[in-house]
């Protein structure tokens, strides 16, 4: 009925499961490889997220600490500024239209 290839007889199918347990074994260990891999890859994103995320607080706290008032007075300080004086001070008037106000180009 089969050619004669196809009877392997109990040696070959042994052989055949051999094979495709290691085959599927190596599979196995590729993939296992590659998801410790990528777990790795997510732990160092992880800490670098949190580094990054610490420099921006930082710098955030840095940006809010330069922008108070008595803060940029001192730096005028140290830099040779100081306050108007009232005679200093020249005010402008601007006329606005009646109408409504229309940004243009």
């Amino acid at each position: 009925m089969y050619p004669s290839y196809f009877k392997l007889g109990y040696p070959g199918l042994l052989a055949g499961a051999v094979i495709a347990v290691c085959l599927l074994s190596i599979l196995y260990l590729a993939q296992t490889g590659r998801v410790a891999t990528r777990g790795y890859r997510l732990q160092e994103l992880q800490v670098e997220n949190a580094a990054l995320v610490r420099d921006q607080q930082q710098l955030e706290f840095r940006i809010a600490d330069a922008n108070r008032l008595d803060s940029i007075e001192e730096r005028a300080t140290r830099l040779g500024m100081r306050k108007a004086t009232p005679d200093q001070l020249r005010y402008a008037t601007i006329e606005m239209p009646a109408g409504p106000v229309v940004a243009q180009r």
